[in-house]
């Protein structure tokens, strides 16, 4: 990585185009290993082509396996020894201060713009019941998935709802302990070693493995039932009772066909 980071440096160093660069993910977390990737943001002035800079720096790896994606204003490649750089590409104005612009390594700082924008930044999570009400509905229409798709004989696809279930806890227990969760779906640090969460929460999502659709069910409700009656405590949300009526009539419907 610390060569990358070099040749990744030098050529932001040396172009003018860019006012402003930073990394963000386990780099700036310092908590980086041998199987992270480099989370790079690059801030340009407006003059310049995002495109074209994007290519500009793409060439600069002449190890390159394959580009996974590209577009106008991100890449996303992996080179030959399995490394993997995700690059995206802003304007001034297209950046605001944000949770997750809180803890940044800035590399370059032009006008001390990123560093402003990191000192404005909240770090403060936000629970709201709109927010929790509409990852509470993303559960809920998982959950009935889980039934339709069993009784269709479609398995794969009830996996992959019992997954989303489990991940929308995750992302529940993140909120319960003031920790932003990653975007729903997203896996990255709920498990192993640099998760946060307790021991007896990670044996829960190990255990849910092993167990059948009605028992992973009942265990992923009972644990959705249970973080959510947390942050209505904790936070004064009131949405569990709701939730857990909720839970009961879709079970209650399923278990009567």
């Amino acid at each position: 990585m610390e060569e990358y980071k070099k040749l990744i440096e030098q050529f932001i160093y040396s172009n003018d185009e860019i006012l402003a660069a930073y990394y963000g993910g386990s780099i700036a977390r310092n908590d980086s290993d041998n199987y992270s990737d480099i989370d790079l943001r690059l801030v340009v002035n407006k003059q310049t082509y995002k495109d074209k800079l994007l290519c500009k720096f793409i060439d600069l790896f002449e190890n390159k396996l394959f580009i996974e994606d590209k577009a106008n204003n991100f890449s996303v490649f992996h080179l030959n020894d399995l490394f993997k750089i995700d690059v995206f590409v802003f304007y001034k104005d297209e950046l605001t201060p944000n949770i997750w612009l809180n803890n940044i390594d800035i590399i370059k700082d032009k006008d001390n713009f990123l560093s402003q924008i990191k000192n404005q930044s909240d770090k403060t999570v936000t629970i709201s019941p709109g927010r929790i009400s509409y990852i509470r509905n993303k559960y809920l229409a998982y959950l009935i998935e889980t039934y339709k798709r069993e009784k269709r004989k479609e398995f794969h696809y009830v996996n992959y709802s019992i997954n989303m279930m489990a991940n929308i806890i995750c992302y529940l227990w993140y909120l319960d302990i003031d920790d932003e969760p990653n975007s729903v779906g997203d896996w990255s640090k709920y498990q192993g070693t640099r998760s946060k969460l307790n021991p007896y929460r990670l044996d829960i999502l190990d255990e849910i493995l092993t167990k059948d659709y009605f028992d992973q069910r009942m265990t992923l409700n009972k644990e959705f039932m249970c973080v959510l009656e947390n942050i209505d405590k904790n936070h004064k949300i009131y949405k569990s009772q709701e939730s857990r009526e909720l839970i009961n009539s879709i079970t209650n419907k399923f278990h009567d066909k």
